[in-house]
């Protein structure tokens, strides 16, 4: 029996013009939120999440996830301010700590104590954000003393601050702290419903639950009665993220020999497209199929389940029309 269920829609920041129709069609059939990454250096997140709230009337809209070093606290403080007057309630801030080598290569330090950065980060946005008289913070990776958005008596705002999480201490932090956790793309079932578990860890140790804690995990959803093809169409993808952020290739499956020589044919980042085809050829089909949703009808929804029992509130995928659609049903 199918049952409605919340979902989201992932769009990208290229194609923005073409993309309203398709936000605005989500809004009316009623899907939870829409998301926005910001990751690589290919587009930022702020520019279609502003133009999205603008055109749509009740779904939500996420980034996930912003690199917190890519800006001063302040500064996204003010920026989500000005979206949640735009589109109020409605906006959601995601944050991650990103990764290297992107963050070195751009000049950025991350530092060695991400656990206490993200923390920070989480604190000092969420108290500019809510509070409306001036306010300090005095931390390693943040100090300001003495200021507020400077937007008027306008009262407070209440935007949920999600968290990126992957490694235990990380997804513990968010279970303390954060109004919601954006799990990765590439992980299997297992790897998720043990994700779930740390989260629910650190919700217990700040007298929480998972009832207070919002897991969304964006995921790959692929209708289609030829799964080796489409399963060979998102190898490229994945190979991507195993050769490039070590950080994730864990919890997809593959064995670390293997993913090992995925980064030497890879060869980091940047890399050239040929040298990230090529190493996609070491990747096995299971692995693709197992961080996925493949096949048909009763097959798709049969995974969405299994991610949804893992402990996922709420999945979000690059979908158009027809998947909407889909998703809608329920599984």
């Amino acid at each position: 029996m199918k049952t409605p269920k919340r979902f989201g829609i992932k769009l990208p920041g290229a194609g923005i013009r073409n993309n309203i129709d398709l936000a605005q069609y989500a809004d009316d059939v009623g899907v939870d939120a829409v998301w926005m990454a910001e990751g690589r250096l290919t587009n930022d997140a702020i520019t279609p999440m502003a133009v999205y709230a603008a055109y749509t009337e009740s779904i939500r809209v996420g980034c996930g996830v912003l690199p917190i070093f890519t800006r001063n606290p302040a500064l996204i403080a003010q920026t989500f301010a000005t979206l949640d007057f735009l589109a109020p309630g409605r906006i959601i801030l995601g944050l991650g700590v990103w990764w290297d080598p992107i963050a070195t290569k751009v000049g950025i330090d991350r530092g060695t104590k991400l656990i206490r950065a993200a923390r920070e980060y989480v604190e000092a946005i969420r108290l500019l954000l809510e509070r409306r008289e001036p306010v300090t913070y005095e931390g390693e990776y943040i100090r300001f003393d003495d200021v507020f958005l400077d937007h008027g008596a306008t009262g407070p705002h209440h935007v949920p601050i999600y968290l990126a999480a992957v490694g235990p201490q990380m997804l513990r932090l968010a279970g303390r702290i954060a109004d919601g956790v954006v799990l990765n793309s590439s992980h299997t079932v297992e790897a998720t419903r043990d994700e779930v578990q740390q989260v629910l860890v650190g919700a217990q140790a700040a007298g929480r639950s998972l009832d207070d804690i919002d897991i969304v995990q964006p995921c790959t959803i692929r209708l289609t009665n030829d799964k080796p093809t489409a399963i060979a169409g998102d190898k490229v993808v994945v190979t991507q993220f195993i050769a490039q952020q070590a950080h994730v290739a864990g919890p997809t499956g593959i064995d670390p020999e293997l993913a090992d020589r995925i980064r030497d044919v890879v060869g980091g980042w940047p890399a050239s497209r040929s040298s990230i085809v090529e190493a996609s050829k070491l990747v096995p089909d299971e692995i693709i199929e197992n961080i996925g949703c493949y096949g048909d009808d009763d097959e798709v929804r049969e995974r969405l389940r299994a991610y949804e029992g893992a402990g996922v509130d709420c999945l979000y995928a690059a979908a158009d029309k027809a998947l909407i659609d889909f998703l809608a049903q329920g599984w």
